[in-house]
């Protein structure tokens, strides 16, 4: 099922959830946690929460009920807006919501608002529109999400929009070059800073947006021609799906319309970037950075010039790459890549010594290593932390491996991510048996079903292997690096011979 909402009904019901919050005395700058499928809501409250001085916090619906309460916690939220869908999640953890902040989408959650009581309010402009925020969470190696605070250098109190829905404009303007394109359609899921953020400046610019409920690759061509599509945000992984259906389909279609594909959050394949150009033509724009900040782009005419490269800064940002002494390298030098910015910094919320971690002085991380050529294109190396990036989610391996641990046949685990084509990463856990136990097709069933009662179905390893022993160092850390590379080998082989 796809939604399509012109940027007035986006106004309007925007409008409307605003006059709502106000209504119920959601502080002001009080943040809303939304926990919400692809649906026509998520761009309401997006509109309504950022035009009346509030902070959203979209939280993603895979999550367990145990994380997503952490997350409800940490946020400090006022209020919770989530989908009957997610009743029995919703039951577990509105007990940090006070009653008059609690309100559901899509069906009545027992104790919740009904969202549809908006309908009710006027849709005219806002008297007062305050600029607000989005507060996302972002991945990192202890285990947590962490939110994401942007210190911005304008005033606090500022007319809409806000930072993500500007961002979301300038970054399309600069793919694009002219403000009136065409539709554009959502087919990651919203709760992501990048389908949010360029959807939202595509509705500023006046676009219509098309909202894909769930990802079908022959459905999202469809659509391209039925709404005459122009710009849209995909992974890799989309990138395989429509490269894997036959091409009598792709063919069928009129993509004419289509001007923009954004693409990041994940590694994608040189092969699967240069079938993709050859198809639709050079419509793709590759970005890299994080829900922190940073960020380089490329178009594919830059890149088939510069094949590898993630490209280079926006105006205001700076790429830096440092060693250990923090001194800058040269060009084709590796080293720890930093960004700085005359726009913004961030902060981790409730977390000063993480924050602390990813400066140096003015200059902020993401965590990778990588070099500039002479001409200031970035390459990326590698990447400091061990998350997995699969589909475009983050994963942390220390989650899995907590839950692994616990299983009575698991003495030790180490979860990797191994290199896909079409996932960019997938999640492969390498366990140690405690005594009396034994691989078998059996055990394998076993620990499978016990992730998928213990994690969210995206945290889920794709494939098990058995060590005997697994390797540490002297002091009986387990070498991760050493165990990812062994079978990342391995897979790339056997990939080789399929």
């Amino acid at each position: 099922m796809a939604f399509t909402l012109s940027p007035g009904k986006i106004q309007s019901h925007g409008n409307q959830f605003a006059r709502l919050l106000e209504r119920q005395e959601v502080p002001e700058r009080g943040v809303v946690a939304c926990v919400l499928p692809n649906c026509p809501e998520f761009a309401f409250a997006l509109r309504g929460i950022t035009w009346c001085g509030r902070v959203l916090t979209p939280i993603n619906w895979h999550l367990s009920a145990s994380d997503i309460d952490y997350i409800i916690e940490n946020s400090e939220a006022d209020a919770l807006l989530i989908h009957s869908d997610f009743s029995e999640i919703a039951l577990k953890i509105c007990h940090r919501i006070p009653p008059q902040f609690r309100f559901s989408v899509g069906g009545k959650i027992e104790g919740f608002s009904d969202f549809e009581q908006s309908l009710d309010l006027p849709i005219y402009e806002l008297d007062n529109p305050v600029a607000g925020d989005v507060m996302m969470y972002t991945s990192g190696t202890t285990g947590r999400p962490k939110g994401v605070r942007r210190k911005s250098s304008q005033a606090k109190e500022q007319p809409p929009p806000g930072f993500h829905g500007s961002a979301g404009k300038a970054m399309l303007l600069r793919y694009l070059k002219e403000e009136s394109h065409g539709a554009h359609i959502v087919v990651a899921p919203y709760y992501h800073s990048a389908p949010l953020t360029y959807g939202e400046g595509a509705s500023l610019l006046g676009a219509d947006l098309v909202i894909m409920e769930t990802w079908n690759p022959e459905e999202f061509l469809r659509l391209v021609e039925e709404h005459k599509v122009a710009s849209t945000f995909l992974v890799p992984t989309h990138f395989v799906r429509l490269l894997r259906l036959p091409e009598a389909t792709r063919m069928r279609y009129d993509l004419s319309s289509l001007k923009l594909i954004v693409h990041g959050a994940a590694p994608v394949s040189p092969t699967i970037k240069h079938q993709m150009i050859e198809w639709l033509g050079p419509v793709l724009f590759e970005f890299y950075g994080g829900t922190e900040g940073g960020g380089t782009s490329i178009s594919s005419q830059d890149w088939l010039q510069h094949p590898g490269s993630v490209g280079k800064p926006g105006p205001g940002l700076y790429v830096h790459i440092l060693n250990e002494q923090d001194e800058e390298l040269a060009a084709g030098e590796i080293g720890d890549i930093y960004f700085s910015s005359d726009i913004s910094n961030f902060e981790y919320k409730a977390d000063a010594e993480k924050t602390a971690s990813a400066y140096r002085g003015n200059k902020y991380t993401l965590g990778d290593i990588g070099y500039q050529d002479e001409e200031g294109y970035l390459y990326l190396c590698d990447r400091r932390a061990d998350t997995i990036i699969t589909g475009g989610v983050n994963i942390f391996p220390v989650q899995i491996e907590d839950v692994l641990i616990n299983h009575p046949a698991i003495a030790e685990a180490c979860v990797v991510g191994i290199l896909d084509n079409e996932w960019g990463e997938k999640i492969l856990a390498v366990v140690e048996l405690c005594a009396g136990f034994t691989e078998n097709d059996p055990l394998t069933a076993e620990l499978e079903k016990h992730c998928l009662d213990n994690l969210g179905t995206q945290q889920m390893p794709k494939a098990f292997r058995y060590s005997d022993k697994l390797p540490r160092t002297d002091t009986g850390k387990i070498l991760r690096r050493q165990i990812r590379d062994h079978y990342r080998k391995a897979f790339s082989k056997r990939q080789g011979n399929d």
